[in-house]
């Protein structure tokens, strides 16, 4: 009688242990009526081994602005999407709200809309440059708005606000860069003056 009760005991205690960590899972949410369907990159970013974080590091693959996906699902942690030139290859952007400091949601309508982006209102210097940046090069001059497009959002733990005259990229975990500007226009890189 003694093992029964043992038994009972420790079934017990497995089924609330068991049910308390199914509770700390991510919260599924609704994918954004605008973000259902086609669906296009609002700025490039950067996946290794399928995973991007919303700490924005350049390092792995380049996903172009302007790359039609379709947003498979959402999760209070994570966007789970797929480029549609290759279905079945899911890609997951990892959102650390830590750093982000926003939601899953917010973070989406940052990285994805219904329309591509407009190119055609930055200079030829930065569309060459948005097309062709690879993470690492940053170049004298281009304004605000086109880097953004051509690296992403900084991180808003770092960079609060996209009014300051610094903004902190990381390269990936260890490696970051300070991007100055002045008049809204890029002119340094950790304090040395860029060309």
């Amino acid at each position: 009688m003694r093992r029964w009760v043992k038994q009972v005991i420790l079934l017990t205690i497995a089924a609330v242990v068991t049910a308390g960590f199914a509770g700390c899972g991510s919260k599924k949410i609704e994918v954004p009526q605008n973000l259902t369907g086609k669906v296009y990159t609002q700025v490039s970013m950067w996946e290794e081994k399928g995973a991007i974080s919303s700490v924005n590091y350049s390092v792995g693959r380049k996903i172009p602005v302007n790359t039609e996906v379709k947003i498979l699902s959402m999760s209070s942690k994570d966007i789970v999407f797929e480029e549609t030139a290759y279905p079945g290859i899911q890609l997951t952007l990892i959102n650390v709200e830590k750093y982000s400091q926003m939601g899953t949601a917010e973070l989406s309508a940052l990285y994805f809309g219904a329309k591509k982006v407009d190119l055609s209102k930055f200079t030829n210097e930065e569309q060459q440059f948005i097309k062709n940046f690879d993470g690492t090069t940053y170049k004298a001059g281009i304004t605000k708005e086109a880097l953004i497009v051509a690296r992403g959002y900084p991180s808003k733990h770092a960079t609060p606000t996209l009014k300051y005259d610094t903004w902190k990229y990381w390269r990936n975990r260890w490696v970051t860069n300070d991007i100055g500007f002045e008049n809204n226009k890029v002119t340094t890189i950790d304090g040395e003056p860029l060309k």
